[in-house]
């Protein structure tokens, strides 16, 4: 007489379930990969429907270097903190980091006038005007400074700990700086409204060049300082210096932009032997972020 009972197959063997770590390890990629995921998306939407040219820039530039990645980074920071309330200034404002102020000013300063000064010393570019513009400086400083902190909540109080937690805190620099570089492709490649002048073949490397290499020192500052304002100020430095010069003038735009602004080969050359420095001999002990 045949049982009544009803045997399952055998399914095989199976997987262990994910360790409480496997699953943590895996968190900060899935957060990771999610503000990109958004960041990327809005940004590249921004740009297809919002009208710039280099002559008449308009919204596109700062909506698109500037809005996606805040609104992401702050609506990721505020999902991952809410039931956190032992980290309650998850943004890095808590404290400014004041120690690490000159610096944050003196070598993007020194870095990007190291370029000017070779495209200078060939014929390449000349400067008028530069001691009015070096009296507003300061005040560009400022307001420049308000203006990329939203942009860095996104890089440097987000995604930069996320990558942290699963890398070393020198490639997570990298990976992050050259993250914050692709953001910029749609503005790049769609519009002529930023970085307009010279061969996207040439200038576009560069700038992923410049903007990865930036990176480590931006993600060093704001590991050593626990703090984002160093790293508010270091951009704003840099886009002072280097976007914001109109002191900065050219017989060739073409020739300039490949030789400085933001992605010629001047620029990628000191900033690139600024980051290896930065990698090779600076302390990267982590504070509070």
């Amino acid at each position: 007489m045949k049982s009544d009972t009803v045997h399952q197959h055998d399914a095989g063997p199976r997987l262990p379930s994910p360790s409480p770590v496997d699953r943590a390890a895996r968190q900060p990629w899935r957060e990771g990969g999610i503000f990109l995921g958004a960041t990327y998306a809005i940004t590249l939407v921004l740009a297809l429907i919002l009208p710039g040219t280099a002559e008449n820039p308009g919204p596109v530039v700062l909506l698109t270097a500037l809005v996606p990645a805040s609104v992401v980074g702050i609506i990721g920071l505020v999902a991952r903190y809410r039931h956190a309330p032992s980290n309650p200034h998850p943004l890095g404002l808590r404290h400014l980091g004041l120690q690490f102020w000159p610096a944050a000013i003196a070598v993007p300063v020194v870095v990007i006038s190291a370029s000017f000064a070779a495209a200078w010393a060939i014929g390449v570019v000349h400067f008028d005007g530069l001691a009015g513009y070096v009296a507003e400086a300061p005040f560009s400083l400022v307001l420049l400074t308000v203006i990329v902190l939203g942009e860095e909540i996104g890089w440097r109080s987000y995604l930069l700990p996320r990558l942290v937690e699963v890398l070393p805190a020198r490639r997570a620099s990298v990976v992050t700086g050259l993250a914050q570089g692709l953001y910029h492709l749609p503005l790049l490649l769609l519009t002529t409204a930023y970085n307009g002048d010279g061969s996207r073949w040439i200038v576009v490397p560069g700038f992923l060049a410049v903007l990865t290499s930036a990176g480590v020192f931006f993600g060093w500052i704001r590991l050593r300082s626990g703090s984002l304002w160093p790293v508010a100020i270091a951009h704003a430095a840099v886009n002072t210096c280097l976007v914001e010069a109109p002191v900065l003038m050219a017989d060739d735009p073409t020739l300039a932009a490949h030789l400085t602004s933001e992605g010629g080969l001047f620029t990628v050359i000191t900033v690139v032997v600024t980051a290896v420095l930065v990698l090779r001999r600076a302390t990267w002990t982590i504070g509070s972020i």
